[in-house]
């Protein structure tokens, strides 16, 4: 083979790479957008939970049951799509981090439409926007995980902004207050919880939660014969739309995109939670709270911008 050979056949090769690199980029370019979409339409979905709340003029546990059991059947539909006949097996054998995570989401799904009942959703959704930093305490705590100087440095800001929320001139807390707070911090646990157990998989700890919350409601409602069909669709709403779709859109988006990015466009669930309140039931947020949810968004997405430098 002469040299001129050789060269052709690396000329020919350079060509072929140069050729497949555009569409290599298209593909990436493609696959993020769908990325962003799907992640962005769960935050959209996830933000309408406060709104279901407010739609449904029940007691607690009344919510609780009729939205545990669409959601059952909807959350339990997919994760058979996902998983099949070893639905079960994931249940069974997620050990001890299962059952954290199970309980920790059983909290989250109770304790935030709690939350929704004595305060407003905007609050509720902007204590929630302080999650990153809640769950960057609870890993230093558990996993031995040092956060950074900047994410300790944001998290000042975060409880600034939520001090701004829930401090003197706002009123002061509530038990709403509160209640999101707690929601938030087993939010944190089971994000956690799922990182110190790989075996542990999400999806079916979600099903068997809603599937606990449904137990727990039936002696505890007061109105389960009560509703109208008009609330029916609304407990169906609500157990597709945030406790199903907005799971599976996250799901399929997330695992195209960078996680920081998930985040990003996470954070704007609070925002997004209040406009539906706002647009939906005309809940007005107050300017303590607009102000206190600037300076948590601003925390968060710095953290977020400057993920790379940490």
């Amino acid at each position: 083979m002469t040299v001129l050979d050789c060269n052709d056949i690396r000329n020919k090769s350079d060509l072929q790479r140069a050729s497949t690199e555009p569409k290599h980029r298209l593909m990436q370019s493609s696959q993020t957008i769908r990325g962003i979409a799907f992640v962005g339409a769960s935050t959209v979905i996830w933000g309408m939970g406060g709104l279901f709340t407010r739609l449904l003029p029940f007691d607690l546990w009344t919510i609780i049951f009729w939205r545990g059991i669409f959601a059952t059947v909807f959350v339990g539909t997919y994760a058979y799509w996902r998983f099949g006949t070893a639905l079960s097996a994931k249940v069974r054998g997620s050990g001890a981090g299962g059952s954290v995570v199970c309980i920790s989401v059983l909290g989250t799904i109770v304790l935030f439409p709690a939350a929704f009942q004595f305060t407003t959703v905007a609050k509720a959704f902007m204590i929630l926007s302080a999650l990153p930093f809640v769950t960057s305490v609870i890993a230093w705590v558990w996993l031995r995980e040092v956060p950074s100087w900047l994410t300790v440095l944001a998290s000042v800001f975060a409880m600034l902004g939520i001090f701004i929320m829930v401090g003197p001139t706002s009123g002061g807390p509530n038990l709403g207050d509160a209640l999101a707070a707690a929601g938030t911090i087993t939010q944190a646990i089971a994000t956690v919880a799922v990182r110190r157990s790989p075996n542990v998989v999400m999806l079916p700890m979600v099903w068997f939660a809603q599937i606990l919350s449904v137990m727990i409601a039936i002696p505890l409602a007061q109105h389960i014969g009560d509703l109208s069909l008009r609330d029916y669709v609304v407990a169906a709403g609500f157990g597709l739309g945030p406790m199903t779709l907005g799971i599976a859109l996250f799901v399929a988006g997330s695992a195209l995109i960078a996680a920081s990015l998930s985040a990003l466009i996470g954070i704007a669930e609070g925002p997004i939670g209040a406009l539906w309140a706002w647009v939906g039931v005309g809940e007005v947020p107050s300017s303590s709270t607009i102000i206190g949810g600037a300076v948590v968004l601003a925390a968060v997405i710095g953290r977020v911008l400057l993920e790379k430098d940490a």
